[in-house]
């Protein structure tokens, strides 16, 4: 009865699901719309055909399946404890100022879109005045963005604070929900799987070793010319930190999208529920509207969930049709893996272009542990990692569930972090993007599921003898957290920077650039603008999305991509003239000043915004080629130079 109750409610809580379609639906409109070339205004037409024919069929499915969303949904006080925990989660999304300068990559495209929706979208580099490259043929096929953009122009409200704020307030606001639903799949009670939701909430609440994740853009002044391997790395992109990135469709991918493919694959596996088969390829589909890493996440998911079901069956020592009833399932499980797998098809027969100029995408291999240590962090994580991978599934959630959670991460161990197979990774989705797979472990998901602990140690008739190796298990977890214990994510990492708390009305931008887009808007609205990098020439553009950027980031990149890399090297060495991270080196200046001077003199700049510590030697140098050039205003710690 029990069961049957936890399985009702679990196809209840279906209706979370529901925005995954919606977003599926949209990435369908958007890719389409790419394809042809229509304006991009017809996104909106075609995602509406779409989404009345899609949950025409669907909603035949579920009345056919008796699966239909929410239909079994009976209210309980857990629920109340879920939306406070929604509410508080997404509240310091208005607070905590975490910014990063990739949204430079994948939104302002989308900015310089909504300034004419009658034009087809756009391929090409749309930050700099001359045909440049985009930043990869896959970033152009997600559509996240883009959502996101069209519906902050559709409700008035500005594009990029319904990106980076709006967008981040409703994820921040599911993962809760998110969480509970999967711990119901994985077998707890209502009160245990809401309670774990807040321990799951409470690991991304824990910070990671390294702050230089939370320091992205803003602190590379301090870094500038050491290696990486000068830097402490470990943990700079763990879960806590990426977290704090909700907005980005990476971070919804890891976060959110994983642990549902999971909880899906497994239903499916046990029940083999057609809607499960139809709402995984919705997820597959979403995913790749989210972020190209669900290319080949959500398949390592489904196919780790595969391996891991099977070798359950047979642990189990269950009968033949058994075992052929779960091969069986899971070939079928191949139909969501269709979508983005024809997509990495087309990349490796390059149907899809692949760049001209892959080199800073970085080196094709490094070392195994240096990638996996960008996630887990140090030795003490990696302890409390381990912890956590045998104790919960094997000592606290027990029997079926927790031996298929077992069997799961053995299979992403051995089939994706395997050190032996990791060059073949790496050649295939590129060295620097591997620590990706170690998202695939799902802890926070691991740490929701701790919460199965408690009916067996409140059950006062249970075994002595289990309710022991409950409370070892438990205290072995609680003793591994204590030990690795950093403080909280959430606080401000480096409030000189700028990283720390901000008003709810700003975006996630830094202040210093916030303060001279409003005091500069009216002189360079328009203009081309010759910038530091990863700061001003990264941000201000999404402030200012008419205005042009001489050398945005990546700039070298983009050119050499568009067939012109002596143009890309060009814009980056002028504006190494103007940052000034190594004027002392008076031979380097003297070297790179030619370059800042044919920037200048043939119009590729009109307007220069340079460090104020710089101000007066860059100054004289556009003074020499011509007098009419003057401070304009000083704001944010920069100075404005105009002729």
């Amino acid at each position: 009865m029990l069961i049957s109750e936890r399985s009702a409610e679990s196809r209840a809580g279906d209706v979370l699901l529901v925005p995954i379609a919606a977003v599926a639906f949209w990435t369908l409109a958007y890719q389409v719309v790419l394809v042809l070339r229509w304006p991009a205004r017809t996104i909106t037409w075609c995602f509406v055909a779409i989404a009345i024919a899609g949950f025409f069929f669907f909603g035949r499915l579920w009345k056919k399946t008796n699966a239909i969303p929410g239909k079994a949904y009976r209210f309980h006080l857990a629920h109340i404890l879920l939306l406070v925990l929604g509410a508080a989660y997404a509240a310091t999304v208005l607070f905590v100022r975490r910014p990063n300068q990739d949204d430079v990559v994948y939104i302002h495209r989308v900015l310089t879109q909504l300034l004419d929706l009658n034009q087809p979208i756009y391929l090409r580099q749309t930050s700099v005045d001359m045909d440049a490259a985009a930043f990869s043929p896959v970033h152009l096929a997600t559509s996240y963005e883009m959502l996101m953009g069209f519906l902050g122009h559709y409700f008035g409200i500005n594009p990029l604070y319904f990106y980076q704020v709006v967008g981040h307030l409703f994820a921040a606001f599911s993962v809760p929900f998110v969480f509970y639903w999967c711990a119901r799949i994985f077998g707890l009670d209502r009160w245990p799987a809401a309670i774990g939701a807040l321990l799951g909430m409470c690991f991304l609440l824990i910070a990671d070793e390294s702050p230089f994740g939370a320091l992205l853009g803003a602190g590379f002044r301090f870094v500038v010319g050491q290696s990486l391997s000068s830097i402490n790395t470990a943990g700079m992109l763990g879960f806590a930190t990426v977290s704090g990135y909700m907005w980005q469709g990476k971070p919804i991918v890891w976060i959110l999208l994983l642990p549902i493919g999971l909880a899906l694959s497994y239903r499916f596996l046990n029940r083999g529920n057609p809607s499960d088969l139809m709402w995984l390829t919705l997820l597959c589909i979403a995913g790749v509207g989210l972020s190209n890493p669900a290319l080949y996440l959500i398949p390592a998911v489904i196919g780790c969930s595969c391996v891991a079901f099977v070798t359950l069956v047979l642990f189990e020592r269950r009968p033949r049709e058994d075992i052929l009833a779960s091969l069986r399932r899971g070939l079928l499980l191949a139909i969501p893996l269709v979508y983005p797998i024809a997509i990495l098809g087309m990349l490796a027969l390059n149907i899809i272009p692949k760049p001209i100029d892959p080199r800073m995408y970085g080196p094709t291999s490094m070392p195994w542990r240096e990638a996996v240590d960008y996630v887990i962090g140090g030795p003490v994580e990696y302890l409390r990692d381990v912890v956590l991978m045998i104790v919960v599934p094997l000592l606290i959630v027990r029997g079926r569930n927790g031996f298929f959670i077992f069997f799961y991460l053995c299979a992403v161990w051995l089939l994706c972090l395997n050190p032996l197979l990791a060059s073949m990774w790496m050649k295939n989705i590129l060295a620097y993007c591997y620590f990706r797979l170690v998202y695939l472990l799902q802890l926070p998901l691991l740490c929701t599921l701790i919460a199965a602990a408690g009916p067996r140690l409140s059950h006062p008739g249970g075994p002595i003898r289990d309710r022991l190796t409950t409370a070892l298990a438990v205290s072995a977890i609680v003793a591994s957290f204590a030990y690795s214990y950093r403080g909280l994510s959430i606080v401000p990492r480096d409030p000189g920077l700028g990283i720390g708390w901000k008003s709810p009305t700003e975006c996630q931008l830094l202040p210093e650039n916030i303060a001279f887009a409003r005091a500069a808007r009216k002189y360079i609205a328009h203009a081309k603008l010759l910038a530091p990098n990863w700061t001003a020439s990264c941000e201000l553009p999404l402030l200012l999305p008419e205005m042009k950027v001489v050398a945005p980031r990546l700039v070298t990149h983009y050119f050499a991509n568009a067939g012109n890399p002596e143009e890309g090297i060009l814009r980056r060495q002028a504006q190494s003239f103007i940052e000034g991270y190594d004027s002392g080196n008076v031979k380097r200046l003297e070297l790179l000043e030619p370059k800042f001077r044919q920037v200048i003199e043939t119009g590729r700049a009109n307007a220069v915004a340079v460090p104020e510590s710089e101000s007066q030697r860059v100054l004289a140098t556009l003074q020499s080629i011509d007098p009419s050039w003057h401070r304009a205003l000083e704001a944010g710690g920069l100075v404005l130079l105009l002729p």
